[in-house]
């Protein structure tokens, strides 16, 4: 069935709706002020135009001007009281200020501000950031010393009594004779005079103390001379000594028809010197035999023509042999070093015959005089002078001296059959002497030469050659007229800083020479062309070189 409304029957009404009251906030807090600070053109008069005065009529108590500026609160601004909010650079985090950083400057005060919290403020006003305190490591303490028992003052101290000691061993009777000499000889030095030559040589050196050794005094004396036999017999049996030319079996001489020629390959090597070798000598006439100097302080004598051995040692420098030179007859050679003394010895028995020093000074080179054998020259010099020396070796002392080099000299070169002599030094001059006296007859010096420390005679001795200091070979006529030959100048070799050793061919179309680079090179005399180079020595320069007198094509070489 349907359902129908009665007509007595009433409405019925819905329960009321529930309204809650809100308070609607649309704006932010702000600081109260009076009315007249909010409105303050009321606080204007209008003019007489009708027209404001910016004047103020009324006087505004403190309370007033002194009040906050009306606004919404800014609890996170940073700005400091006063600031024109309107400038350009104040904004919302505070205040931006221009200022001219470098980026170096910038970077490291960032990277601190980022690492540390703190950096410097612009301008150098002072640190932004929080500074952290330094702590400060506690010092170690140190560990109280322990003193150390030292034992009483009447046993120990001092003036204590020396304690017996029963091991010790007694000093004898020839120990304490000898201590008592050496006193004496050493109170006999201190009570001789002063010599003043002493000091001043001292003195002249010093520049150059540190290339070569001391200077001697008056109680300096060579090194004993020792000298050994290497070879089977020191005569044969007829008695004849082992420096005898041989019989047979030698060449002829080149000047019978012999050309020389240049060698291409080493066919021997002389091993015997622990240290490099400074000067060769082949024996004058034959060259059976080759005189070495060396480094090590001792010269030796090679057999060439047999078994190539080492035939007699001669040791009697303490230092490295400058020089050496034979006689004309070889029965001697003269050897100086750098411990400043000269010695002749004697070729057969090894002999010292004679010991020389020049007047304390370091000799260059020795050499004796063509006509007498006893009649012995010396280069020498110091940090001031060069000096040559003559002695006759009957006497001890030099018995003439040629000075004019203002250097160490260097070489001496006899010329014109003896009766005149090259010498060359360190000042860069070339002085003509004649023999026996002591003044120069040719002075030779020009702004282009440079030092010429090795002299070598032609064989046709009408010529002869010096190793110059700017790389080349220099040509003078031997003659009574030294003069220079401009067009013989042998250039292709590096020789500066060394004293490399001349030789030429025994016909005297050839001349070689040795360099710093341990090469050996040939040129024409005539021509002055270069004909062939040979790497002699790989281990240094070839310092000198000598041509066989005898063997067309044999050439000696040394090095270091």
């Amino acid at each position: 069935g349907g359902w129908s409304s009665s007509d007595e029957e009433e409405p019925v009404a819905p329960p009321p709706t529930a309204l809650l009251e809100r308070r609607v906030v649309t704006a932010p807090s702000v600081i109260g002020a009076s009315t007249l600070a909010l409105n303050p053109a009321r606080a204007l008069q209008p003019g007489a135009d009708g027209r404001m005065v910016r004047e103020m009529k009324t006087n505004l108590p403190a309370a007033i001007v002194k009040a906050p500026v009306a606004g919404p609160a800014r609890p996170f601004d940073n700005a400091a009281p006063g600031v024109d909010r309107a400038a350009p650079n104040v904004h919302s985090g505070g205040t931006a200020e221009r200022a001219a950083v470098e980026a170096w400057s910038f970077d490291e005060q960032f990277h601190s501000f980022q690492g540390h919290g703190f950096a410097q403020a612009a301008r150098g006003s002072g640190m932004v950031g929080v500074i952290p305190e330094q702590v400060q490591k506690p010092r170690k303490r140190r560990r109280p010393v322990e003193q150390e028992d030292i034992g009483d003052e009447d046993e120990h101290g001092v003036w204590a009594p020396e304690a017996e000691d029963d091991d010790e061993e007694k000093i004898s009777q020839d120990r304490l004779q000898e201590i008592a000499s050496a006193l004496e000889s050493e109170r006999a030095k201190n009570k001789r005079g002063y010599d003043q030559n002493e000091d001043f040589d001292r003195r002249d050196e010093r520049k150059i103390s540190h290339l070569l050794p001391a200077r001697h005094d008056r109680d300096t004396v060579a090194c004993e001379a020792r000298t050994a036999f290497h070879g089977e017999q020191e005569r044969d049996y007829q008695g004849r000594p082992w420096c005898m030319p041989p019989r047979g079996g030698i060449r002829s001489r080149v000047d019978d028809g012999h050309d020389c020629f240049i060698p291409k390959r080493c066919i021997h090597r002389f091993t015997g010197h622990s240290k490099g070798v400074q000067r060769i000598l082949p024996f004058p006439g034959y060259g059976h035999l080759l005189l070495s100097a060396s480094l090590d302080g001792s010269c030796k004598i090679w057999d060439v023509l047999n078994d190539r051995r080492c035939m007699r040692t001669y040791a009697g420098h303490s230092e490295a042999v400058k020089d050496a030179s034979l006689s004309n007859d070889a029965s001697q050679f003269v050897s100086c070093g750098f411990d400043r003394f000269a010695r002749v010895w004697d070729v057969e028995t090894g002999k010292v015959l004679h010991t020389m020093t020049a007047e304390r000074q370091m000799m260059n080179c020795v050499r004796f005089y063509p006509k007498d054998k006893n009649i012995l020259v010396a280069a020498a010099g110091d940090a001031t002078s060069g000096k040559i020396f003559q002695w006759d070796l009957r006497e001890k002392e030099p018995t003439l001296v040629y000075n004019h080099h203002l250097a160490p000299c260097n070489s001496i070169t006899f010329i014109d059959d003896g009766k005149s002599f090259i010498s060359t030094g360190d000042d860069k001059k070339i002085f003509v002497w004649e023999y026996s006296i002591p003044v120069p007859t040719k002075y030779i010096s020009e702004p282009h030469m440079h030092s010429v420390p090795i002299v070598r005679k032609h064989p046709t001795q009408q010529f002869w050659c010096g190793q110059s200091m700017d790389n080349s070979i220099v040509t003078y006529s031997a003659g009574e007229r030294v003069k220079q030959q401009r067009k013989r100048t042998f250039k292709g070799h590096l020789n500066s800083g060394y004293a490399c050793g001349i030789t030429f061919s025994p016909d005297g179309k050839f001349v070689a020479s040795g360099d710093g680079e341990g090469k050996l090179f040939f040129w024409d005399f005539k021509s002055t062309r270069t004909y062939r180079k040979l790497q002699a020595h790989d281990a240094g320069p070839c310092i000198d070189c000598a041509w066989h007198p005898l063997e067309p094509s044999w050439v000696f070489t040394a090095g270091r």
